[in-house]
């Protein structure tokens, strides 16, 4: 399995606070799964970022397109890469 570093911004948009339970019940089920290392705002709330495990970028892109937040174009200026750690781990 890979990881893969999910990084987005957001629109101005209500749909940020009003779909948030369902992007952290996405996010929750991830991590249930497996799939989802950790996630989180950057300390500013301008961005975000996503760890995900995944056999490839598109099954890793699968995820991303299954989020509330992508489907409903709360998050812009995705980019998705696959992420090598050469120092540390993620357990």
């Amino acid at each position: 399995m890979a990881l893969f570093v999910l990084t987005y911004g957001y629109h101005d948009t209500p749909l940020r606070a009003e779909r948030r339970e369902e992007h952290l019940a996405h996010l929750s089920k991830l991590l249930e799964q497996g799939s989802l290392v950790a996630a989180g705002p950057c300390a500013d709330l301008t961005a975000g970022i996503i760890i995900l495990r995944a056999e490839d970028e598109q099954a890793a892109r699968a995820l991303v397109d299954q989020d509330p937040y992508t489907r409903l174009q709360v998050t812009k200026d995705r980019t998705l890469r696959e992420w090598r750690v050469t120092v540390g781990s993620l357990g």
